[in-house]
């Protein structure tokens, strides 16, 4: 796609679900609003179908808002969307995509999301030098002379009136930030969307969310969309896909099309092929 802007490091796009500034040198996210105008289509589609008119949904990774930002619009004025994300740069970005599309029900935390309140010094990310700055894990992140950020127990920072949705994309740490919340999601019941990526982190989350009570399916959407925005042929992330946890309370009807549920604790697409 034309950048609409280039400020000689991010570049200004509009994109299918409005204008986001991002960086070329962010291997995926990045890289895919400024080529295809949205990314990962097939999962933000998925995420917005759990969000009502006036809905609330809590967002633990929301890196430069690709997902934040449509999912503000499916809320609408009198819903909210409470973003967290702790890198300082991309946090930037994230707040920067937030005015240019003239949201005014997102809430923006330059934060981490856990089980247990702290602090941290994390490493600032070179946004001059390719890189997927949304996989990094935040033990990789921490440095003694880093900026400093807080973890937050989503228990304890907020008190929404209700409570929707929680997707959660943090590098493993997706059971610390539900167990984070345990007692929201006991107060609310929120469909649940959590990367699983990892088979070593998955068992633990899985087990966590059966103790909940929740029912489970894998989404494993393609981060390419034949269909894209940009009308963009060529297909950057072959067949790379998003591995995720959705989750329903087990004492809701609502109907979950396509998934395949998950079998038990050491069920991971990561085995499928295995013999």
């Amino acid at each position: 796609m034309t950048p609409l802007l280039d400020t000689g490091l991010y570049q200004l796009v509009e994109g299918r679900h409005g204008r986001f500034l991002a960086n070329p040198n962010d291997l995926y996210i990045g890289r895919s609003l400024l080529t295809y105008g949205e990314f990962s289509e097939a999962e933000c589609k998925v995420l917005c179908t759990m969000v009502p008119k006036n809905g609330v949904v809590i967002e633990a990774g929301a890196n430069v808002g690709a997902f934040t930002v449509p999912l503000a619009r499916k809320a609408g004025l009198g819903g909210m969307v409470y973003a967290f994300e702790p890198q300082v740069s991309i946090h930037q970005l994230l707040c920067a995509n937030i005015a240019l599309n003239s949201l005014h029900n997102v809430q923006t935390f330059n934060a981490a999301c856990g089980e247990t309140e702290a602090w941290i010094n994390i490493s600032r990310v070179d946004p001059s030098v390719e890189g997927n700055f949304g996989g990094l894990r935040l033990d990789q992140l921490a440095r003694p002379n880093g900026a400093r950020v807080r973890i937050e127990r989503l228990d304890a920072a907020l008190d929404p009136p209700r409570l929707d949705l929680i997707k959660a994309d943090v590098e493993g740490m997706e059971r610390a930030v539900l167990e984070g919340a345990r007692g929201l999601i006991t107060q609310h019941r929120p469909m649940i969307y959590a990367e699983a990526h990892n088979p070593d982190d998955a068992p633990a989350l899985i087990r966590l969310l059966q103790e909940m009570e929740y029912q489970l399916w894998w989404h494993l959407p393609r981060m390419f969309s034949p269909d894209n925005h940009a009308g963009v042929a060529k297909n950057l992330f072959g067949v790379i896909t998003s591995k995720n946890i959705l989750a329903r309370p087990a004492e809701r009807a609502t109907n979950i099309v396509g998934g395949k549920p998950v079998a038990g604790e050491s069920d991971h697409p990561a085995h499928w092929g295995a013999a």
